[in-house]
C-alpha cells in the first residue's frame, strides 16, 4: 500500500505544480496584455483636437446647393434641401512615445495609428536635426491600422522624432524624449 501512496502522492504533487506554473504564466501574459493596452491607448478617451490634421489646410470650400429646377417645372412646390456628403476619413498618422525620458541606449517605444493606411504600409523613423529631419535607422510597418517599434540612441537632451510615410509624404505629430 505504501506503493501505491508514493506514486499518487507523486502525481498530486506534479499535478499541484503544473497549476501553479499555469497560474504564473497566466498572471504574466495578462499583465504584459494590459500594458500593451495601455501603450496602444485602450481604454484611454479620445482627446479632440481642435487644431487641422497635419500637412492640411484650414480653409474649407464654401458648400453648394444642388440646382433642382429645370426649364419644365411642375406646379408642386420644391424644397431647398442641402445636400452634405460625409468627408473622407484623413490618412492621419498618429504617434505615442513611452517613456518620455530615458537613459542613453534605454528603449523607447513609438507606437501608434494610421487610419487608411495600405496594409504593410513603411514607415520611416526620423529625427529632428535642427536643420531638417533626418532618417533614423528603424522603420514600422502598418498592421491592421496600427504600428510600434522601438529606439535607442546616446544623443542626450531633448530628442524629437516623428513617423514618416515616405511614398505619400505624410508625416505624423512630433514627439519628444528626454534622453540623460
Amino acid at each position: 500500500m505504501d506503493e501505491n501512496t508514493s506514486w499518487q502522492r507523486q502525481l498530486l504533487a506534479a499535478a499541484g505544480m503544473l497549476v501553479v506554473v499555469g497560474l504564473l504564466v497566466g498572471g504574466v501574459l495578462a499583465v504584459v496584455a494590459l500594458k500593451a493596452a495601455d501603450v496602444a491607448g485602450v481604454g484611454q478617451p479620445r482627446v479632440q483636437s481642435t487644431e487641422p490634421p497635419l500637412g492640411l489646410g484650414t480653409s474649407t470650400p464654401p458648400a453648394t446647393e444642388p440646382t433642382t429646377k429645370s426649364p419644365t417645372t411642375s406646379a408642386t412646390p420644391t424644397t431647398s434641401a442641402t445636400m452634405t456628403k460625409k468627408p473622407r476619413p484623413q490618412r492621419v498618422i498618429r504617434l505615442v512615445v513611452s517613456p518620455q525620458q530615458a537613459g542613453t541606449y534605454e528603449r523607447v517605444n513609438l507606437t501608434g495609428v494610421y487610419r487608411g493606411a495600405a496594409e504593410g504600409t513603411t514607415l520611416q523613423v526620423q529625427r529632428d536635426q535642427g536643420a531638417g529631419w533626418a532618417d533614423f535607422p528603424t522603420t514600422a510597418t502598418v498592421t491592421a491600422g496600427t504600428f510600434a517599434t522601438y529606439i535607442e540612441t546616446g544623443v542626450t537632451g531633448f530628442n524629437r522624432f516623428r513617423m514618416l510615410d515616405t511614398v505619400t509624404g505624410r508625416a505624423s505629430n512630433v514627439v519628444k524624449v528626454q534622453i540623460s
